[in-house]
Parts: C-alpha cells; sequence; structure tokens
C-alpha cells in the first residue's frame, strides 16, 4: 500500500505533480499517473508510470472556453477517452494507499470519485490574486469547495488562498508554497548568456505567437540578448516560419533546431532545456501559462501578448495580469508592439526591478514541492499507510 495515484488536467499540472511525484518517490512511495489532458510525457521522462489513454483533444484542455470547443472535443472522442481514464483511475486504486490530484474541480472530481481514499488536492490553478472581484463567479466554487472537505490535505498556491478557503469552509486548507518553481529541469545549454526567452507555450497558441516572436527578434538585434525558444513539447511538424530558415540541429534535447533569417537573426529552438534557459534569461516573451509564472517568480520580466486561443485569450492574458502584477507587461499582438514593449523595460532599470520583485512576491520561495510531499507523508504515517522501511 505504498501506492499513491496522481491525477492532473493540464500540462502545467503534470509539471507540477511531476514536481510532487519526485519528493514522495524520495520517500518510499510509489507514483501511479493519470493526466486527463494531454500525454502525460512530463511524467513518462521523469520516470514515472503513465495509466490511461493518452491523448490530445483539439481545445487542449479548454474546452469550457466556447461552444464550438466543446463539440470540437466530443467529436474527437473525449467521452470515451474520459471514460477509458476514469477506469485507469479506478483500476490502480484498488492496489493504492491515497490519491493525490493536482488540478481544479474536475481532477478533484475524478479523484474524489475513483481515487483512494485519504485524498489530496495541490490546487494550481485558481488564485485569489488573478479573480476578477467585479465578476459573478467566485475563485473556488461551490462545487470544489463541497470536495475540499472531504479530503484530508489542501494546498492552495498562495498564502490569500488558505485564508479564504478556511473562512467559507475549508478548514484543513494549508499554504506550504507554490511547487511551481520547484518544477524545473533541463539540460546545459552551449549558448552564450544573456538570453532573450521566448516561451510560445505548450498550447496550439505556439503555432500563432512564435512566428510574431521571431519577427520581434528581429527588431531587437542590438539589444545584445541570445534569443532562445523554450519549446515544450508539441510537435514540430505543424510550425510555419516563413522567411527563416529551419534547420535541424540532430540533438534530441538541449538546442534541437536553429532558425535563421536572411538578415543574420539567428534563434535557438530547444527542447529539454527549460531549467538552463530560464536561469540564463533577462527578459522574456511569453504566451504561456505555467512556464510564464515560473519564470516570473524567478525574476524574469516577461512581455506578453493575447492569442486567438485556445489558450492565452485576452480574458487568459488579462487574468495573468492580475495574478503577476508589474511582472507582466501586456502589448498588442504584433511584432513592433512586442519590441517596443521590451525596449521599455530594457531601458528602464527601476521598470525592470520593479517587475522583478512583483513576479518573486507573486510566486513565494522555492521548496514547496518537499513541504508538500512531507505533509503528506505524515498524514499517511498517521493513519499507518507510509511505506515500508527500505532494507
Amino acid at each position: 500500500m505504498s501506492t499513491i495515484v496522481l491525477i492532473s488536467n493540464g500540462h502545467g499540472e503534470d509539471i507540477i505533480g511531476a514536481a510532487l511525484a519526485h519528493e514522495l518517490r524520495a520517500l518510499g512511495y510509489t507514483l501511479q499517473a493519470v493526466p486527463l489532458v494531454g500525454r502525460g510525457q512530463v511524467y513518462e521522462e521523469a520516470g514515472f508510470s503513465v495509466r490511461g489513454p493518452r491523448r490530445e483533444m483539439p481545445s487542449g484542455g479548454f474546452a469550457l472556453q466556447s461552444p464550438a470547443a466543446i463539440w470540437a472535443d466530443l467529436r474527437a472522442g473525449w467521452v470515451s477517452m474520459s471514460l477509458a481514464q476514469y477506469r485507469a483511475v479506478q483500476e490502480v486504486a484498488r492496489e493504492a494507499a491515497a490519491t493525490l490530484v493536482v488540478g481544479d474541480v474536475y481532477a478533484l472530481l475524478v479523484g474524489y470519485f475513483w481515487g483512494r481514499r485519504p485524498l489530496f488536492l495541490m490546487q494550481c490553478r485558481s488564485s485569489l490574486r488573478a479573480w476578477d472581484k467585479q465578476g459573478w463567479s467566485r475563485p473556488y466554487s461551490a462545487t470544489e469547495r463541497f470536495l475540499m472537505r472531504r479530503a484530508v490535505g489542501v494546498y492552495p498556491r498562495e498564502p490569500e488562498g488558505e485564508q479564504w478557503l478556511k473562512a467559507h469552509g475549508v478548514a484543513h486548507a494549508r499554504y506550504l508554497g507554490n511547487p511551481m518553481l520547484d518544477a524545473l529541469e533541463g539540460v546545459e545549454l552551449k549558448l552564450p548568456p544573456p538570453y532573450l526567452l521566448l516561451l510560445p507555450g505548450s498550447r496550439s497558441d505556439a503555432y500563432q505567437s512564435l512566428p510574431q516572436m521571431l519577427e520581434a527578434v528581429r527588431l531587437l538585434g542590438d539589444l545584445g540578448l541570445t534569443p532562445v525558444v523554450a519549446w515544450a513539447g508539441l510537435p514540430l511538424e505543424p510550425l510555419r516560419v516563413p522567411g527563416w530558415r529551419f534547420e535541424a540541429t540532430g540533438l534530441a534535447a538541449g538546442v534541437t533546431h536553429r532558425l535563421g533569417h536572411p538578415d543574420g537573426s539567428v534563434v535557438y529552438l530547444t527542447q529539454g532545456a527549460f531549467k538552463t534557459a530560464l536561469l540564463g534569461a533577462k527578459i522574456a516573451l511569453s504566451t504561456s501559462g505555467t512556464a510564464a509564472e515560473q519564470t516570473a517568480g524567478y525574476g524574469v520580466p516577461l512581455v506578453g501578448f493575447p492569442t486567438a486561443g485556445p489558450q492565452y485569450t485576452p480574458a487568459f492574458a488579462a487574468q495573468q495580469k492580475r495574478l503577476l502584477g508589474e511582472a507582466l507587461t501586456l502589448v498588442e499582438p504584433h511584432p513592433e508592439a512586442i519590441a517596443q514593449g521590451v525596449r521599455r523595460l530594457w531601458a528602464s532599470p527601476k521598470l525592470l526591478e520593479q517587475a522583478k520583485s512583483a513576479g518573486r512576491a507573486a510566486m513565494g520561495e522555492p521548496g514547496a514541492a518537499r513541504r508538500i510531499a512531507q505533509e503528506l507523508h505524515g498524514q499517511l504515517q498517521a493513519r499507518g499507510l507510509e511505506p515500508p522501511p527500505s532494507r
């Protein structure tokens, strides 16, 4: 009974789940991951077992944004895929000690109905800071709070979340930090820093936004920054970059492709090297979710711009702006505006410092994955469910 079922619903959630799984494995637990969105490559690359069907839906996990997205997912087999995922959770749960959910109310519902008690939740999506207080919605819905009261451990992503949840009936909510900042891995890069980091994201928005970023790079060549794309694992075949020469380097990780323009601009596309790229970055262009928040947390200012979706829509961008504050500068979605946003920051040490401070304040301190794993371990120990001592 040393197995933990790990349920997550999103690429960013998978990254956080893998960071928590790494710490739990060090405590003697076996993790069985069931990703509800996407293929769960992050778990597989980290050496964890992945169960259930592994398919990409057209909406990229954002089906509720429009009826067209819902219909596209239904036509692509969302119902049959979801039923198979529930069966996978149920099957693993028969031999498990507990269920850990990383995500929002949907993942929590799956864990509640098909997982193994006790139930734990790392709620990494909802944010009091990002909540639009002018609207009718709540940061955590009534359904989610109902399910949270039936979990034994609920870990919000910020201290305000703990306070709000306790005030609304979730007495065991506890803020232990944001494990996003612990979910950094990657090979070394043989590229000279400092970097201009390009974060097109892990959804199909990337195919729209990367060409815009590349054109902005052409306007920023005098800054002396090495342009580095952190590509998040999407297939490269659909990517179109008119006017650029796109060449593979033959490497499976690190600088996997080189993009060259006739004007002399060179951009390096990297895979599996996000940590190195981030730690060497001075400023970033972004249409990403989790990667942007990680970047801000490490004190790198962001310049973002909305896309047609499915993820980095104007509404999503505005929500992220509320979360990150001055760490994120939002501009119009065309290369000149993107370049101008970078130059405005770059020319002002005061604005750069404000952006760095705001990002660190919004995201907290690293080390949360270990703290949450230790807390979960303590809860299981109290119930006699901890793994046997190693021989």
